[in-house]
């Protein structure tokens, strides 16, 4: 069953990360410590300090860099233990804005657009509240003429009338992937009318 055992699983063994609520099993801690002994206090405890070293290696470096560190040095020892890949060269360049990216620069305002010039007359189509009405505009932006459109033609398809057949509800709300059955076709109990996708899944 336990033919390997994950790094954090033999870590766990091992007390790495403290006590277990329950105790583990004794053959498998015996072979991921392989004759060696189990951490039975706190786990940090074992850390040998590090701050006092990597602050006078900071301090080293910036020495040899000529970077003027914090007036709490603390703060940039941080920095470049956290981030050590770049923490340095961000305090060698922290008062070289040039070395960073340029801040973004609010765009400078358009001028406004000249307002269009009215067309002399013309005759427009306008919808208000679903009706559509014909109105002409004269040369002083007067209404001059107001009649109601005639309707326009419906491009969709009329919906055929409803037969005597049972309406079919889905188990689940989704979206239609594919239809199978055709509008009039007669289908049994059982048959596949449409694929539905509903929760990532094909019903």
């Amino acid at each position: 069953r336990y033919k390997t055992i994950a790094k954090e699983t033999a870590g766990i063994l091992k007390g790495e990360y403290g006590h277990t609520p329950v105790p583990v099993n004794a053959a498998l801690q015996a072979r991921v410590l392989e004759g060696g002994a189990p951490v039975t206090c706190r786990p940090a405890d074992l850390l040998k300090p590090e701050l006092a070293e990597l602050e006078a290696d900071v301090r080293r470096q910036a020495q040899e860099k000529g970077i003027t560190l914090a007036g709490n040095a603390i703060d940039d020892v941080l920095t470049v233990a956290l981030f050590p890949q770049i923490g340095l060269k961000f305090l060698e360049n922290r008062h070289n804005p040039a070395a960073f990216e340029p801040l973004p620069q609010a765009e400078a305002a358009q001028p406004a657009a000249a307002p269009a010039k009215a067309a002399a007359s013309g005759i427009y189509t306008v919808e208000v509240e679903g009706k559509a009405f014909v109105v002409k505009v004269s040369d002083g932006g007067d209404i001059s003429q107001l009649t109601a459109a005639a309707p326009a033609a419906s491009s969709a398809p009329a919906t055929a009338p409803a037969g005597a057949g049972t309406p079919v509800t889905a188990p689940l709300a989704g979206n239609i992937w594919k239809v199978i059955a055709t509008e009039g076709q007669t289908v049994a109990e059982g048959d596949v009318l449409l694929i539905l996708e509903a929760m990532k899944m094909e019903t």
